[in-house]
């Protein structure tokens, strides 16, 4: 076998991580894709985070396709969207991984305010040249206590 043709495919696999790696490296994307949403806006959070092709799956709603048409959809967005992992799943290759966890959102943007919404959601994340960048995000909402249930 030819070594220039070895030493290639070594190159081409040094991008790649061990699947534990990269869900270790997943999740932390995950925070800093919250951390920098809290900063910075929601839209501007899910613009730098999204792959040219990613899709929203949202309840009830005709899925938003695209970095741009997420940004649109976001962009007026106020308050504070506030996640954090709980866990997540990747591939052996460690290029792909999945992360989840719960969801608040805070209108006055205070975190530590009730939140008006809360549930659960999950990330799908790809490796690219630049970092980790979600290809498809979706989550649920939780449903309220019933009032009469609680009687």
């Amino acid at each position: 076998m030819n070594m220039s043709l070895i030493g290639a495919g070594l190159l081409a696999m040094s991008g790649m991580q061990d699947a534990e790696t990269a869900i270790e490296a997943a999740l932390q994307a995950d925070r800093e894709f919250a951390a920098y949403a809290a900063e910075h806006g929601i839209a501007a959070g899910f613009l730098l985070y999204a792959m040219e092709d990613a899709r929203l799956i949202q309840p009830n709603r005709d899925d938003i396709v695209g970095r741009d048409a997420i940004f649109a959809s976001r962009e007026n967005a106020t308050g504070l969207l506030h996640w954090a992992p709980r866990g997540g799943y990747a591939g052996e290759a460690g290029d792909f991984a999945v992360t989840y966890g719960d969801w608040s959102f805070h209108p006055d943007g205070e975190r530590t305010s009730d939140p008006v919404a809360t549930g659960d959601y999950v990330s799908v994340w790809r490796l690219t040249d630049t970092g980790w960048r979600y290809v498809l995000d979706t989550g649920t909402v939780n449903t309220p206590p019933d009032a009469d249930a609680a009687e």
